[in-house]
């Protein structure tokens, strides 16, 4: 039995609530294959994207891995998808229960949320990523890899930039010993780091570890694609 994906709730949810519109006033029964007009393109375009995504099936592998493609594709992927959602910001929900939007903020609402889910279908097919690999990735990256370091008071991310810093004031220290011992101290800070998770291999713990400053500038982004399952 096939569970129905978030995209589709949203139609069919929106459906429902311009079939009461028409119920009340002659003029929202004109709007309505106006406003149902997006709903269907999105629609439209997760029926496409589901049937890539079988075309592109990911088997997560037994033991944690990832590879330098890998990660080339997540983080290119994880910033369009950056962009998307702040080009087409999903709705807070802060609306009082009590102001009902208007036609206008309703066709508003459509077009902004049908923007950001069928742009988001066409960045992971644009960068070759299905949303299984993705959610593979971003569990690995954020919740099994990054959560529990913090957990331990590590953030990878600063000991990367303060580590860079150092050295980009070695660098410009004119003082030979100064910059000698600025050296020495980014040395010793970069050896500074917990040891691997549990479950994560040394090699992907390092990997990651050198793409720290990039995985916590988008550790904001939000969840993966919500699609059918089947």
């Amino acid at each position: 039995m096939k569970a129905k994906g978030c995209l589709i709730a949203l139609a069919v949810g929106l459906g429902l609530l311009f079939v009461v519109m028409a119920l009340v006033g002659p003029r929202m029964l004109r709007e309505g294959e106006k406003l149902y007009r997006p709903i269907a393109k999105i629609q439209g375009a997760q029926k496409d994207f589901e049937a890539w995504e079988e075309e592109h099936a990911f088997k997560e592998p037994e033991t944690a891995a990832v590879s330098d493609e890998q990660l080339d594709r997540f983080v290119k992927l994880r910033k369009q998808l950056a962009a998307i959602n702040e080009a087409n910001p999903l709705p807070d929900g802060n609306r009082p229960r009590n102001q009902r939007p208007n036609l206008s903020e309703i066709e508003g609402l459509i077009e902004g949320v049908g923007g950001n889910m069928t742009g988001r279908m066409s960045a992971y097919q644009e960068i070759g990523m299905s949303s299984g690999e993705y959610r593979y990735l971003d569990r690995l990256i954020y919740r099994r890899w990054l959560r529990p370091l913090k957990a331990k008071g590590v953030d990878p991310a600063s000991l990367a930039r303060a580590t860079s810093e150092i050295l980009d004031a070695a660098r410009s220290e004119k003082n030979a010993a100064v910059a000698r011992r600025l050296r020495a101290i980014a040395d010793e800070l970069g050896k500074t780091r917990a040891p691997a998770p549990e479950g994560i291999p040394a090699e992907v713990h390092l990997r990651l570890l050198a793409r720290a400053i990039q995985i916590d500038a988008l550790i904001d982004v939000g969840a993966p694609l919500p699609i059918r399952r089947r």
